[in-house]
Order: structure tokens, then sequence, then C-alpha cells
């Protein structure tokens, strides 16, 4: 028997890794995203990555694929030292990555798509059709996804543009080392299993997986090992057989942290209004199959309401029935004394519902008006003459109010939006809202994608302007923001309501184990 030395055992032990992070800090302007964190990516291994949300894994995950450059460290791949990679670098060295929203490119095939920019070509250059169709037929037999090549990117469902781009980094790209960042958070409960399925596969090829989420549930299910992250630090490294959601959720939460030294706005001239027991929105048994099921709760009015939930929980969905966006397939809301179930935005509009939508982009503002026109778009229906034209001198007087009442930075309410950074963007968005004057707001993750000094403004804004003649229904991409400003929390696991706290009740840590649906210990708040 030849025996290794400690170098050599050492040696063998780096070889099974393909990917590791030495050291690896990234620093922007002074906040501290990542700190010194260590990580090894190995062969046959399926290797999981969760924390709250600001722990640093959307940091961590693009410097692995090569979109962000560390300030330290040194990332080594296949024994090669890197103190940065690019993308190019990292798909040369067989690094892949499927990212939590589908970027399929709508107008183009499914085997367009997959083969994008690696196009099968033949003599002259010139792609070869065959060659592609046979080889993606292939595939789709291996991969057991019924996905027809032929049939345009576009049209296929969210979870089917999912699963396309999971073929083509697992069985077109052959993709040595593959990052699946929140994927399943927008795929069906089939093709979620789908996923699951080809993960083991893969790993069996020797492949190693790099997989990134919130869900304690599935990180337990599909890894070997999960590191946790916490504040931008590797809290801990644990094997998933040794760890149940009890014992991950304290790793991931961590300390209790004190909210009341970080309050938000003045309580003081809004108790009388807070008092209020007027229910504005009353929610009964409301369906819609596939998304969320029997929902009932009511909201009075100067209350603001937390909604909170993984992705996939049903949160968006909910808010976009109640507003009338998407149809109910069951149950009723009541505004005042009258049951309804609006079909479009406009009835609920017309009812006093208004709804802030989680993309601004794309369904929220319109970048090529002005700041003005997309502060008033909300409130068009008042600001009309009796000759049922604009009034643009009242439409310029409302406008420049919403605009000082918000600090909306700026140079005129003339200015184009495009040309407004993210959180003044926002900002309209929430002035847009507020110039509909409601008496129910539906707020989908109204801190979303904003700087902190920003997110503190909107919150202000909420709790000190919006609420004080409305109810308020808010999501947020985590807790800390329902916990600073909420008067209660609703949990939203899986599209059934399955807890209700209370203010005086607001702990962090049964908070996260109720959203990752951890039922034994929050039933005493409800």
């Amino acid at each position: 028997m030849i025996k290794l030395n400690e170098e050599e055992k050492e040696s063998n032990r780096e070889n099974d890794f393909i990917v590791q992070f030495k050291d690896v800090t990234k620093i922007y302007s002074g906040t501290v995203a990542l700190h010194k964190i260590n990580i090894e990516v190995k062969r046959g291994e399926v290797h999981g990555i969760i924390g709250k949300n600001g722990a640093g894994k959307t940091t961590l995950v693009g410097i692995m694929s090569g979109i962000i450059d560390p300030t330290e460290g040194e990332i080594i791949i296949k024994g090669k030292k890197y103190r940065s990679i690019s993308r190019q670098r990292a798909k040369k060295e067989g690094i892949s990555i499927i990212p939590q929203e589908s970027q399929v490119i709508p107008d183009l095939s499914v085997v367009e798509n997959i083969f994008t920019p690696d196009y099968i070509r033949s003599w002259g250059n010139f792609i070869n059709w065959k060659k592609m169709y046979s080889k993606i037929e292939k595939v789709i037999d291996e991969s057991q996804i019924n996905i027809n090549p032929y049939a345009r990117a576009g049209d296929l469902s969210i979870s089917e543009q999912q699963l396309l781009l999971v073929l083509k980094a697992c069985f077109i790209d052959d993709a040595q080392v593959i990052i699946f960042d929140e994927v399943s958070s927008s795929l069906t409960k089939k093709d979620e299993e789908v996923l699951y399925r080809i993960i083991r596969e893969q790993k069996k090829k020797g492949k190693a997986i790099l997989f990134i989420s919130h869900s304690m549930e599935e990180i337990l299910e599909i890894c070997d090992l999960v590191t946790i992250l916490r504040d931008g630090k590797v809290i801990a490294k644990e094997e998933c057989a040794c760890l149940d959601k009890n014992k991950l959720s304290y790793f991931i939460v961590g300390g209790e942290y004190n909210y009341k030294e970080h309050e938000v706005g003045e309580e003081s001239g809004k108790e009388e209004e807070k008092e209020s027991n007027e229910i504005v929105l009353s929610v009964r048994n409301f369906t819609k199959f596939g998304a969320f099921q029997n929902i009932n709760f009511d909201l009075k009015k100067g209350e603001v309401v937390g909604l909170a939930g993984l992705r996939g929980s049903g949160r968006t969905e909910l808010f976009k029935a109640i507003a009338g966006i998407d149809l109910a397939d069951k149950g009723w809301i009541k505004i005042g004394n009258e049951e309804k179930r609006f079909t479009d935005p406009a009835q609920a509009l017309q009812n006093g519902i208004v709804y802030l939508p989680e993309d601004r982009e794309k369904e929220g503002l319109i970048d090529i008006l002005t700041v003005r026109e997309n502060l008033t778009l909300s409130s068009l229906p008042r600001l009309l003459n009796k000759v049922r034209l604009i009034n643009l001198e009242e439409e310029k007087k409302l406008a420049t109010t919403l605009a000082e009442r918000l600090s909306i930075l700026t140079p005129s309410i003339e200015e184009e939006l495009k040309k407004l950074s993210g959180g003044n963007k926002q900002k309209v968005l929430m002035g847009k809202v507020l110039s509909a004057n409601p008496i129910v707001y539906l707020l989908d993750e109204p801190t979303k994608g904003i700087d902190i000094s920003t997110k503190k403004e909107i919150l202000k804004i909420i709790k000190e302007e919006l609420s004080r003649f409305a109810g308020i229904i808010m999501s947020s991409p985590g807790l800390e923001d329902l916990i600073l400003i909420c008067d209660r929390i609703l949990v939203l696991y899986k599209g059934e309501i399955v807890g209700e706290f209370f203010e005086d009740k607001f702990k962090e840590i049964d908070l996260y184990r109720a959203v990752q649906g951890v039922r034994d210990k929050f039933v005493e708040n409800n």
C-alpha cells in the first residue's frame, strides 16, 4: 500500500474542488457587501447558499459568474488562481449561471435561444439548422422536458422559459459548474420536480452545483451541504443531513435586531387616526386556483398591514386579484357595504383601491413621459374640465405639490422620467398612487431596488403620508421593512395565510420560520 504524505493528501483534496473562494471581499462605497468569504464548490456535489435579503448572495453569484469584480481575495478555478474573472473566462472554464429572472429572447425560437450565440455552423460559416434541431431533439428526449423546439420562446410560460435555460446550461453548454440562482421561485410544482431530477442527474455526472435559494425546504431537500451568509459573512457551513428548518433558521437570522432603534417616522399626532375601527377593506374566501386560496382578512383605516412570503407564495397574485388586474376564481372583497370582485383595475380605482406594482419599469411608470405626466396618471378623471379636457393648470399644481411633498429630486416636473435615478422614480410611483386619494393602498415591494437612504424616505412616506387617511397592505423582499412600520403582519405560504403577528409580538426569528412554513412556534400569535 502506498501511503500519501499530508501535502499529497491536501493536493488530492484540492483537486476535488472546481471552484474555490479564498478570503473574497467586496466593498461598495464604504459598504462591505462580502467579507473574507471562503467557499469550495466540489465535483459531484450540490452546494446550497442561503441567507436573508442583503446577506450577500447576489454579490457572491455576480463574482462567481464574472459579472462583478471582487475588492480583495482570489478565485481558484480548477487549480488556476485569478484575482477576478470575466464572463468570458467563466464560460471558458465551464461555469454557467441560470438567473432568477428568465432571460430568453422572446422573438426567437426555442432552438435559437438555446444555441445563441454559439450556433452550429457548416462549411461556409452557414448555420446548420438540421444539426441544431437534431441535437435539441436528443436533448429534449434525454432530459424528458417536453418543449417544442420550433415554438417562439415568448409564447412559453415563465416556468417553461426557465427550463429552457436549464437545458442550455446542463445539456448544450455542458457546464461543469452550474449556478442555480433562485430558479425554482418561478417554476410550477411539476416543473420544480423536473428541475430537482435534472440536478440529481447532473450531480451523478460529476458536475458541481451551486444552488442559491431563500427556501429552507428546498435547500434541505436538494443540497448536500449549505453555506449560510449573514451580513456579508459566512456564518456556518453545515451538512444538510444534520440540519432541520429550526436549526437552519437560527443560523440565518441570528440574534434579535433592535428595530425600535431604527424606527421610521413620527408616531406623535397619529394616534387618533391609528385608533380608527373603520374597516375599509374585507377579503373573504378569496381564491385564484394555482396561486392562492381561502384568503380572509380585514383592513382598517390608518392601519399598515404587512404581507410576508417568499417568491412564489402568492403575494403579487393576491394584490393583482384584489386590484382587478387578474381575476379571482372564488370569494369576494367588500368596500363599504358592497361585495365586489373587480374585473379590471379601473373598477378598483373607482372604488378607492390603488395598486403599486413590484416592477415599476414595466408596469408602474412610463419612461418617455414627464415627471408631471407620471405623477398625475392615476388622478386624470378629476383633472378634467367641463369639456372633458385635462386642466393643465390644475395638473401642474398637483404634480408640483406631490414633488415637493415627496422630496423628488428633479430639475423640473417637465423633466423626462427616464432621466431620474431609481430612488426618485420610486418616489414618482409613490406620488402617482398618492394622487389618486384612495382608501386602500396595495404596495407590492415599494422599497425594492433602492438605496438605504431612499428606502428610509419611502418607508416614512408610507407611515406618515399614505396611512393618514387610508389602509395599507404592503409586501417587502425582506422582513425588516415590515417589522419597522407595520401594525400587524400576515404570513403567506404556498398561497395560504398561515400566521398573523401583531406589533407587540414581532420577533424576526418567529416571522422567518413562519415564512418558511415552520408552524409549530407561531400559532400562538394567531
